[in-house]
């Protein structure tokens, strides 16, 4: 039987268990998904309950830090007329390490409380080794106004439980910091807020901290859900890389699991919140394996008649499939010889001829497309540079000044601006001629490109002024960087003259603050600058210093 439409016809018959796998397969696929999303929200609900419990617990801390700070016996014993001699110093020393014992006893989640001075000393503890706790260098200076601070926690093997560090200034009537209480609290108190045991979803919630280490878990320790002892280094790593990602992993004991990390904004930890992989998909693998031997066993059926009709089909459409691969990867000397003279033989026919075709297109799309290129880029390049000096031209420079107010305003990262003018470059234009004075206009372009740093803009602004852009600079750097440029360009040889012409420059350098608003406000003040530099006798750098600055 010459013709492939009955073989098409019995292969159209069986091709419909082919949808029947596929849609088995979407269902599943949909499934999966749909728990995956709900699993989600309820681990995201978990992490979320024990992120703001833990902000109202550490709320709570801080209250109750303020309170001691403010108390009178503190504030007496760090005030200067209280220190007159070392034996009263002595004397106040012991009182205050008795009141810290006492208040100590009264609450029963802080471990350590420590009085230091406005140096960082420490006065006076209710233990004799207190654990050793660094403040930034300048806290003193900014202890009014900005309050408390919250030390990171951390696992303390010497009281074997979490400790969380909480430091506020102790301020004088006048609001002058005297010293600052440094308090311990131990975080084994807030184990039972990680999570609500009747309301919150299923599930376990682990504290985890800077290190890595799990300081405190919902569960009981010994419970068969605790999975905090179980996680290696690398888990807690993958799962804090994925951040709110939902992922699926295994512990020590090789049980699957089912977990997304959360981290705090206001303390460097992290909180995980994890449940059994088993609990989560049991009915759904045991309707995939089901479904899976079903199919297998349809799957079998129809791989037995198509092995009959292997012989007659299959061979020829294989020497199709390898030509139509070689044609994928761009092997397009591809020849098919064929004897048959059905539809496959003409098909077989039609192939060579697309071939044919294919091969003489490529040769006109490749030779089209590497004109195309040269273009482009003679374009693109043309498109954003000044055609006199090769620096960028003003639409470019437009553009780079937008870019670099965006990220001003974005994240505050400060950029300066140079603007150059050549002193009396009408009179060089008019003793030496418009040859020699593009000449020299293209000498001092190329010894500012020399002179700045690989980060930094030049543009032509227009005629024989140019402007250089400084990111992440500050006024004084770009006054160094201006300096530079004015003695590079200091004399510039003319091969047009066959002479050295000395070379001035007036320069104007701003840096960049939050009244420039806009592209517009900040040239005008930095053609400000250069106008005050032209005006105090040219050849001269003159910066506007930002209004906070010296």
């Amino acid at each position: 039987m010459k013709s492939i439409r009955y073989k098409i016809i019995v292969f159209a018959i069986l091709s419909t268990l082919i949808p029947s796998f596929g849609f088995g397969v979407l269902s599943f696929q949909q499934n999966e998904t749909m728990i995956g999303e709900n699993v989600t929200r309820e681990l995201r609900a978990l992490a979320n309950y024990a992120s703001r419990e833990l902000d109202f617990w550490i709320k709570d801390q801080i209250l109750t830090v303020r309170e001691l700070a403010t108390t009178k016996i503190l504030i007496d014993a760090l005030s200067l007329e209280n220190r007159a001699s070392r034996n009263k110093q002595k004397n106040q020393k012991d009182a205050l390490s008795l009141y810290l014992k006492s208040v100590q006893k009264r609450l029963d989640t802080v471990l350590e409380l420590t009085v230091i001075d406005i140096e960082g000393k420490s006065i006076a503890s209710n233990v004799d080794a207190p654990i050793p706790i660094m403040l930034d260098a300048n806290w003193a200076e900014t202890a009014s106004s900005h309050g408390e601070v919250v030390i990171q926690p951390q696992w303390n093997t010497h009281y074997a439980t979490p400790i969380l560090g909480i430091s506020v200034p102790i301020l004088s009537e006048d609001d002058f910091a005297l010293g600052a209480l440094i308090v311990t609290f131990d975080m084994h108190e807030l184990q039972s807020y990680l999570k609500d045991k009747t309301q919150s979803p299923l599930g376990d919630v682990l504290l985890i901290d800077r290190n890595g280490k799990t300081m405190l878990t919902s569960s009981d320790r010994n419970s068969e859900d605790d999975f905090s002892a179980n996680l290696d280094d690398g888990v807690i790593e993958r799962l804090l890389e994925r951040s709110g990602e939902y992922t699926i992993f295994s512990d020590s004991r090789q049980r699957q699991l089912v977990g997304l990390a959360y981290t705090t904004a206001r303390i460097p930890v992290a909180i995980i919140a994890s449940r059994s992989y088993q609990s989560v998909y049991e009915a759904w693998e045991y309707q995939r394996t089901l479904f899976v031997w079903l199919v297998g066993l349809v799957l079998l059926f129809v791989a037995a008649i198509a092995v009959r009709m292997s012989h007659t089909i299959v061979s020829s459409l294989q020497k199709l499939i390898d030509a139509t691969q070689k044609i994928v990867k761009g092997e397009l000397d591809v020849v098919l010889t064929t004897v048959q003279h059905d539809e496959i033989g003409r098909l077989m026919q039609m192939f060579n001829q697309m071939a044919d075709q294919l091969r003489q297109n490529q040769i006109q799309i490749e030779t089209a497309n590497a004109e195309m290129q040269q273009k482009n880029q003679q374009l693109e390049r043309l498109s954003v540079t000044d055609s006199l000096t090769g620096l960028y031209n003003r639409n470019k420079l437009n553009s780079i000044i937008s870019d670099q107010l965006a990220r001003y305003e974005r994240n505050a990262r400060t950029f300066s601006i140079l603007m150059i003018d050549i002193d009396h470059f009408k009179v060089l234009n008019d003793n030496f001629g418009h040859v020699a004075g593009d000449e020299i206009i293209v000498s001092v372009a190329k010894k500012i490109s020399q002179s700045i740093r690989s980060i930094d803009y030049a543009a032509r602004y227009g005629g024989d002024e140019f402007i250089v852009i400084l990111p992440e600079s500050v006024v004084d750097d770009a006054i160094r960087t201006a300096e530079r440029i004015r003695i590079q360009v200091s004399s510039v040889h003319c091969s047009t003259l066959n002479k050295t012409i000395e070379v001035t420059l007036s320069i104007g350098v701003i840096q960049s603050e939050p009244e420039d608003v806009s592209l517009t406000a900040l040239l005008s003040r930095v053609d400000g600058a250069l106008y005050e530099a032209k005006r105090s006798g040219r050849n001269k750098v003159f910066s506007i210093r930002p209004r906070s600055g010296s």
